[in-house]
Formats: structure tokens, C-alpha cells, sequence
């Protein structure tokens, strides 16, 4: 696969990601949990890619028992703690903090690239990372802005420092990260099909149990099936198919920063069907973010990107 259709798959991936929130919205408004959301997302995600692979090639069924540990980094340190890491955050210090701690998840890709794969920091890096951070932080506090002026966003940093909060949202930006940590070494032995197949069948298995046991579940009706089957498709299956298949071929930092345009499009999504307004802060955020992925983009003469890279 050229580079050029693997950064492609995975930006599209990451603007379905963006548009999570809209169908997760709706849910919540048929009475649905969180839990019971996250578990439909893993289990008809699991079913899906089972359909897929016996459709297709029935042999990304089979996986080395020795390698389960991959796939339960994927499916459950990844995706199930990062899912209650940070709807836990969202509980106790709001949307905005909680989103500007998720997306610290580049910084520890890139760092934990640098460990375990030896990924070179190079200078696009180094100037990348901060970029898209920056850019998400604008992205995420420009709502909290745009409703209460200076006062939102001072806010914040009064009534006390919740610091069990914080480490919430440090540990959703770890966990979203280590998806791509996992992902490349379970990618060396198996298909993206495999990898995305596995990883929600380890989620399910913790998942489903939990929101069963959790509560009464509303009433099935068409429309309800509808919106959960579509958000699991939209925001499980396809997604994370279209990013495992693009890490394949990429760097996990620079997926990383190709994925930053998830809150842009988030952002989008929130103007176009919630009426939500467009702050001078959100175009500040959107334009950075663009920035970071058109400077990881753009190749360097080799002798300068050798020569520009630390001794770390």
C-alpha cells in the first residue's frame, strides 16, 4: 500500500471518529448509557469484522495464543480503559479539561514510539506534536470560551484542583496512544483485518458483561436499533479498520498528528447540526492543527531531517 492511501485511510478514520459524538448524543437522549453505548460500539464492531473475515479470507481468524496480549492492549487497554478513563474525567473536571488532557495522546506516542521502536524525533516532530496539541486545546476550550467570555475559561483553575480528575485525563491520552503502541506490534505478525477483529472481541468480553450487569436497558425500537448499529458501524468497524490498515504503512507519531483533525471535525459537526457557534478560537485551533499535519507532511531534504534530529 503507497503512503499516500495510508495517510488517507487514516485521516478518514479519524473524521468518522469526529462524528462519534453526535450519534452518542442521540443514544443518550433514548436513555442509553455510557456503558451500554461503549458495549454495543465493541460488540456489533466484533460481529461485523467476524462477518467480514468469513466472508473474505477466513484464515485473519487464526492468531498465535501466545499473542492475546496484543489484542487485549488494543481492545481492553486501549479501547475499554481509555473509553471509562475518560468519560470517568468528563464525571469529575468537565468536557473541555478532559478533552484538552486526551489529546496530550501525541506527546505520549511520540515518546513511547522513541522507547519501544527506536522512532527517530525528528525536527518535523518535535515541531508537529506541539501544534496539534496546541491546536486540539484551542479546538476543546473554545465552546467554554464561546458561552462565558475570559470568565470560562478562568474557570478552570478556580474551586480547587481536582487532581484524581487530572489523572483521568493523563490516563485517557495514554491508553488513546497506546492503541498505536499495540497496533504496530500486533500489525508485524497479523492482517489490519485480524488486529481490528481481535481487538473488539477482547473489548466485548469486558464490555458487554459490564453493561449488562449495569442497569435496565430502554426498549428496542427500529429507530434505536438503527442509530446503535450505525454508530457501532460508523465509529468502530470502519474506523478502526481504515486507522489499523493505515498504521500499517505509517509512523505511530505521525498517525498520531493525522488523527488530530478528529475535534476539528468534531467541531464542525457541532456548528453544522447543533447549531454550536464557530469561536475565533476554534478557527485558531483548526488552522494549527492543519499546520501540524501539513509540517509532518512536507519532506525535508534527508541530510537536513538527519542533521535536525536530536541525539536522544
Amino acid at each position: 500500500m503507497k503512503k499516500s492511501a495510508s495517510y488517507l485511510m487514516i485521516i478518514v478514520a479519524a473524521a468518522a471518529w469526529g462524528v462519534t459524538g453526535l450519534f452518542v448524543n442521540a443514544l443518550r437522549a433514548e436513555g442509553y448509557s455510557l456503558s451500554q453505548i461503549i458495549a454495543v460500539r465493541s460488540c456489533v464492531t466484533a460481529a461485523a469484522m467476524a462477518l467480514l473475515t468469513a466472508l473474505t479470507d477466513k484464515k485473519n481468524f487464526k492468531i498465535n495464543p501466545r499473542d492475546i496480549w496484543m489484542f487485549a492492549g488494543t481492545g481492553i487497554v486501549s479501547f475499554t480503559l481509555f473509553s471509562w478513563s475518560y468519560f470517568a474525567a468528563i464525571g469529575r473536571i468537565g468536557m473541555g479539561p478532559s478533552a484538552v488532557l486526551l489529546y496530550t495522546a501525541p506527546l505520549f506516542i511520540m515518546l513511547l514510539s522513541r522507547i519501544i521502536w527506536k522512532e527517530p524525533l525528528t525536527a518535523r516532530k518535535l515541531t508537529a506534536v506541539p501544534l496539534a496539541i496546541a491546536g486540539c486545546v484551542c479546538v476543546s476550550l473554545a465552546p467554554l470560551i464561546a458561552k462565558d467570555g475570559a470568565a470560562g475559561l478562568s474557570s478552570l483553575f478556580t474551586g480547587g484542583l481536582d487532581l484524581i480528575g487530572v489523572a483521568l485525563g493523563l490516563l485517557s491520552g495514554l491508553t488513546y496512544g497506546l492503541y498505536s503502541i499495540f497496533g504496530k506490534a500486533a500489525l508485524k505478525k497479523y492482517s489490519g483485518i485480524t488486529v481490528t477483529l481481535w481487538t473488539f472481541i477482547c473489548a466485548s468480553a469486558v464490555t458487554v458483561p459490564a453493561a449488562v450487569f449495569g442497569g435496565g436497558w430502554p426498549e428496542l425500537s427500529v429507530k434505536r436499533a438503527l442509530l446503535l448499529v450505525s454508530m457501532a458501524l460508523v465509529s468502530g468497524a470502519f474506523t478502526y479498520t481504515f486507522y489499523t490498515l493505515g498504521l500499517s504503512n505509517v509512523e505511530p507519531t505521525h498517525a498520531s498528528i493525522l488523527a488530530s483533525i478528529e475535534p476539528v471535525v468534531a467541531a464542525v459537526c457541532g456548528v453544522l447540526f447543533n447549531g454550536e457557534p464557530m469561536h475565533i478560537v476554534s478557527v485558531i485551533g483548526i488552522l494549527l492543527v492543519v499546520a501540524a499535519v501539513v509540517v509532518m507532511n512536507t519532506k525535508p531534504k534527508e541530510a537536513e531531517e538527519k542533521a535536525a534530529e536530536p541525539n536522544i
